[in-house]
């Protein structure tokens, strides 16, 4: 037969319980620092990835102002032009372009809203404000796609211009100058109170800073104030 042992600490099991609580105490106690560490960084880098958002986003307000801008003095030399090849054989010189031919519509960016949404970061963001984030970028991007086929389209347009004395070039400037009106007007002018609500609903405000120094208006001088 075998003998049961009856185990038995030295100090009796009290002494083992309260051991062991203290334990777990500590235990959980280091948890619960560690959810304060963790818990203190994340918004910490929360603070530093907004402020970057923001200041891209107060940027971007400003490139949009400027190409809503710019669009309305596209859309009068549209016209112009339009009637100067509409007189037949396009003699004479053309009209003078300072907003088809400056190139000064500007693209945005979005450098800081990409390095934040493939990252942990913006998970840690209050949802309501990761949507109105997304929703603003997202009329940012599609706004890209239109500044890009105008800027196509007015590539085209200058190409067309000195060949206007040929009857089948001038009818493909028309017709080209006709999909520049519909894109400049639908894509970047009648954009404008979309843009504005989706800024306006972040507190975004404009911010020129890093073109002011070698921005000197819009070609036609009709800047609406902001």
């Amino acid at each position: 037969m075998f003998r049961l042992l009856r185990l038995k600490p030295p100090h009796g099991w009290n002494a083992v319980i309260w051991e062991l609580a203290i334990v777990t105490l500590g235990v959980l106690i280091a948890l619960a620092a560690q959810q304060v560490v963790q818990a203190w960084e994340w918004r910490q880098r929360v603070a530093v990835v907004r402020q970057s958002i923001m200041a891209e986003l107060a940027n971007n307000r400003a490139r949009w102002e400027v190409d809503v801008a710019e669009a309305r003095c596209t859309l009068g030399e549209i016209d112009e032009l339009d009637q100067w090849v509409a007189k037949g054989e396009a003699r004479g010189t053309a009209p003078v372009l300072r907003s088809i031919g400056s190139g000064n519509l500007f693209w945005m960016h979005k450098a800081s809203w990409s390095l934040a949404a493939n990252s942990q970061t913006l998970d840690h963001f209050p949802l309501d404000e990761q949507l109105a984030f997304a929703r603003l970028y997202d009329g940012i991007e599609n706004r890209q796609v239109d500044l890009q086929k105008v800027t196509d389209l007015i590539d085209r347009v200058l190409t067309l211009i000195p060949l206007a004395d040929d009857a089948a070039n001038r009818s493909e400037l028309r017709r080209t100058l006709g999909d520049l009106r519909t894109k400049v007007a639908l894509g970047l002018t009648t954009q404008e109170q979309y843009m504005k609500l989706r800024f306006d609903a972040l507190g975004v405000s404009s911010d020129r800073s890093d073109f002011a120094a070698g921005f000197s208006g819009v070609s036609c001088g009709k800047e609406q104030p902001r």
